[in-house]
């Protein structure tokens, strides 16, 4: 006698944690983050609340997703950058290149920003690692430079540059004109003569 097993056999499903961000964030920006739990999430995915958790500690964790990747590209390209370059061209190209998104995350980084935009509450989600690039433009400005970090020009032009990238970039989420996000911050660049 066989005992039956509906359990399915094999590997157990995969999920595709950007696939489940994508969906989250297109709630989110439709319906309200606040509006949305994450039982909504789970549903809409096909996945169980408990795997939803598992890939998510909290709905912030699947608002923040991109930002971490985003900031490892900057830190790269900055590294990289010829010495002779000034800080603000330096940092313009670094941008740039952080801000170059493929194809297939446009549509998740227009959402991620414009839920962000529209709930300052999540601002903390980020928070650390805002903190730690603005840090990193703080040291490398004032080493391009010759000054000590705690210099006022040093912060004033570091903190300058990293608002003008998050302008740009939530400028780009909320105006959707057919441009990449790279290009909006040239624009923003250009506009405080940076780089």
């Amino acid at each position: 006698m066989n005992p039956t097993n509906d359990r399915p056999t094999g590997r157990p499903r995969t999920i595709d944690p950007d696939a489940v961000s994508l969906i989250a964030l297109r709630l989110f920006d439709d319906d309200g983050f606040d509006a949305v739990s994450m039982d909504d999430v789970a549903a809409a995915a096909g996945i169980s609340r408990r795997s939803l958790f598992r890939l998510f500690p909290s709905k912030a964790a699947l608002v923040w997703g991109g930002l971490d990747e985003f900031a490892a590209r900057f830190t790269d390209s900055l590294q990289h950058r010829p010495a002779a370059e000034s800080s603000g061209v330096a940092l313009r190209a670094a941008y740039l290149v952080a801000a170059s998104f493929d194809d297939d995350a446009l549509e998740v980084t227009r959402h991620r920003l414009r839920v962000i935009r529209a709930n300052p509450s999540l601002e903390r989600g980020g928070e650390a690692t805002v903190t730690s690039l603005t840090d990193t433009i703080v040291r490398f400005v004032a080493e391009r430079e010759g000054r000590p970090t705690d210099d006022l020009a040093v912060t004033v032009r570091a903190h300058a540059v990293a608002a003008a990238a998050s302008a740009a970039l939530t400028w780009w989420a909320l105006h959707d004109d057919g441009s990449r996000p790279a290009q909006a911050m040239e624009r923003a660049f250009d506009v405080l003569a940076i780089g």
